[in-house]
């Protein structure tokens, strides 16, 4: 009999991104991706408390105010053309009726965010402690997932009441595995920085037009690209120059950072055979084979890990000994009992 599949794309509330909840086993895993990281979540469903209820979507919220704030920045220039209308000429129409579209449709965009956001929109949480501390995620629930958000629910209580019956032992841990995109990370920084020096000068350009002082600072524009390239270029040399690493190493990790497990493996075994002190190689070499589920041959190098970082190393085991316990959990699929199965039904 083939097990079925419970998998359901979300929103998380009030967060960007996509999340996607996926049962294997009686470990709930939670993957969430956005356009600067994404991370994989596992999570024992006997820790798993889950609520429902209603939020408000505070990012429609933001949505009016960044709305309502350029739709100001662009009423600016159009009403110094209704002031001083017999100063211009017919062919400012140009650049005046454009304005006045983007001013229209910012007004619009920031009055829906506002009504969107008194609107109460149904949310389902879930509720666990992950290092040693309490999170709560929550997530819209559209009309159309509906369904199989309720399937998912109810086989993570069938789950617990299974597991509680058997007498598992209870998994504390959550492992998480995360990987950011540092260099949209990076981007993102620098464009934010940009978009507040746009404000500030299109409002003492504005000022200036309107003969409040007579500097021209229009040439400032000019400075609004530097942010982001600044941004880039120092996480290029954070990353990219280091002093006494072995090339080997570098393109190792970028190898995996591309997500090219297998040629990161070889080329730090290879590096490991002629430097097999080099204590960052052998960490890497670590993580990357407990992330593949080759927890045998993980634990092997961090047994010769121990004699350079002897702490760390017994962490490492520890975690991985964990995740050993967790991939367990994520092949075996319990069946319920006919006592859960009336439970269930009344």
């Amino acid at each position: 009999m083939k097990t079925p599949l419970y998998s359901v794309n979300l929103t998380r509330v009030n967060q960007p991104g996509k999340v996607c909840l996926e049962l294997k086993g009686s470990i709930l895993i939670i993957h969430k991706e956005n356009w600067v990281s994404k991370y994989s979540l596992y999570v024992p469903v006997e820790v798993v408390d889950i609520e429902e209820g209603n939020h408000r979507n505070y990012r429609k919220l933001w949505q009016g105010i960044l709305g309502l704030m350029l739709a100001f920045l662009l009423f600016l220039p159009i009403s110094l053309w209704f002031i001083y209308k017999p100063l211009f000429y017919l062919y400012d129409l140009l650049w005046v009726v454009p304005l006045v579209g983007l001013l229209l449709f910012t007004l619009i965009v920031g009055l829906v965010g506002f009504f969107r956001f008194f609107k109460l929109n149904p949310v389902v949480s879930l509720i666990f402690h992950h290092r040693s501390r309490m999170m709560k995620m929550s997530f819209w629930v559209k009309p159309e997932i509906r369904g199989t958000l309720e399937s998912l629910v109810a086989r993570i209580h069938e789950l617990k009441k299974i597991l509680e019956v058997e007498g598992y032992v209870p998994l504390k841990v959550c492992p998480m595995w995360f990987h950011s995109k540092p260099y949209r990370r990076a981007l993102l920084m620098g464009l934010s920085v940009s978009f507040v020096l746009f404000c500030g000068i299109t409002v003492f350009l504005v000022l200036q037009i309107a003969g409040a002082f007579q500097d021209k600072i229009w040439w400032t524009y000019c400075v609004l690209p530097f942010p982001p390239l600044v941004s880039v270029i120092s996480e290029y040399v954070r990353r990219k120059v280091w002093w006494g690493v072995p090339n080997a190493f570098k393109k190792a990790k970028d190898a995996f950072e591309k997500g090219n497990y297998s040629s990161a493996i070889t080329e730090l075994q290879e590096l490991l055979k002629k430097q097999p002190d080099l204590g960052i190689a052998r960490f890497l070499l670590i993580q990357m084979l407990t992330e593949r589920g080759e927890y045998d041959n993980a634990l092997k190098h961090c047994e010769d890990f121990y004699f350079q970082e002897p702490s760390l190393a017994t962490e490492l085991k520890t975690n991985i000994w964990w995740l050993r316990c967790v991939q367990e959990r994520m092949e075996y699929f319990p069946e319920k009992s006919r006592e859960i199965t009336e439970e269930t039904r009344n």
